[in-house]
């Protein structure tokens, strides 16, 4: 543990004093340490910071307690990784209100490609069935799939993505001494492996509620994608969703009923244009330059009508294709083509597309 990471718990763990105010003081003393060490009247010279705010800087009942901090962090695996350290995540570093401080727990790589997903804590089946689904499909992406631990969505993304051994990590509201939901617990014991927990607070900060619209600014931050997968009007994840386009990331969003609540928030960012529409996982992998596998099982193959199987077996081999084409080169009359295209469209294996397309799904 570094000199600069003691005094930064030090400075964070004075009242009144938070990363702001911290990242002013360090543009005028260079560090954390020579902040601690400076004369009250020098403290206050800086920015119009008064002597309110800074009284408690060198206060060395105070540092004793961040001795305490990482004497904790070291006998119990927890790793914490400052602002300025060249490991810290490098899209969160971006971020103007970036926290100055991290703490880790688990086997992960900051490296890796980030993907997050959020949602409603009160999801529905229909969300449930499209994350786990949306997770399953990311497996092809080598990605750390980040959401918040929470109930819901969160929890089924985390949970999916360890049955599949997919690195995911838990963006937590309140420090690493505790856990909250308390029932997933053992979820994040399970994370570690292949994953883990992290958090901008101290290790004894409970999980109160402004703490949850902050945390969420770090699942948006360190992510290039954010993909939101149900949410009432006022949910928290549409912060999520807020703070990923004042980061100028990609943010997609899973549509859903007018008449549902679970979805009127995600019907609402779609329709402000601040998240594109996403309708099924394979849309991500497209945005991301993969081909999706066509999806079309062997064992239907067998229920398929002669003409329709042509039009697979077509399909498969060219790629999406025009009606006209399609007429032309399997010489089957359009009146006779649009009934076994209807008929493969019902079974959910082709789709159509602007223009008289259609393609496998």
């Amino acid at each position: 543990m570094n000199t600069d990471t003691l005094y930064l718990i030090a400075l964070k763990y004075c009242p009144n004093i938070g990363d702001s105010i911290i990242k002013k003081l360090l543009s005028q003393f260079g560090s954390a340490e020579n902040i601690w060490n400076a004369p009250l009247k020098k403290l206050t010279s800086v920015f119009k910071i008064g002597e309110k705010t800074t009284q408690h800087i060198g206060d060395e009942t105070i540092f004793k307690k961040a001795e305490r901090e990482i004497q904790y962090c070291a006998d119990n695996q927890i790793r914490i990784t400052h602002l300025f350290e060249d490991d810290y995540p490098l899209l969160l570093k971006e971020c103007n209100d970036a926290p100055t401080l991290l703490y880790s727990k688990g086997n992960f790589n900051w490296n890796n490609p980030l993907i997050s997903i959020v949602g409603t804590r009160k999801m529905t089946s229909y969300g449930k069935n499209f994350t786990e689904n949306l997770v399953e499909c990311l497996k092809t992406l080598d990605i750390t799939i980040v959401s918040g631990l929470a109930l819901g969505i969160d929890g089924t993304a985390h949970k999916k993505a360890v049955e599949l051994q997919i690195p995911t990590l838990g963006v937590l509201a309140h420090g690493l001494k505790n856990l909250y939901p308390s029932q997933h617990k053992l979820l994040a014991a399970q994370m570690l492996p292949n994953g883990g927990i992290i958090s901008e607070f101290s290790l004894d900060v409970k999980p109160e509620r402004p703490n949850f619209i902050q945390r969420n600014r770090i699942i948006a931050g360190l992510s290039p994608v954010t993909i939101i997968v149900e949410s009432a009007y006022g949910g928290g994840a549409i912060s999520t969703v807020k703070f990923a386009n004042s980061y100028n990331r990609e943010v997609f969003a899973l549509p859903g009923k007018i008449t549902d609540v679970s979805s009127q928030g995600c019907n609402r960012i779609i329709k402000n244009l601040e998240a594109q529409i996403i309708t099924r996982p394979e849309d991500i992998l497209e945005y991301y330059g993969e081909k999706p596998k066509k999806n079309i099982q062997i064992e239907l193959f067998a229920e398929l009508e002669p003409q329709e199987l042509e039009i697979i077996n077509f399909l498969q081999e060219k790629g999406k294709s025009q009606i006209d084409l399609l007429s032309l080169e399997l010489n089957l009359p359009t009146y006779r083509l649009m009934p076994a295209l209807l008929n493969l469209e019902l079974k959910n294996m082709i789709k159509p597309l602007p223009g008289k397309f259609f393609e496998l799904i």
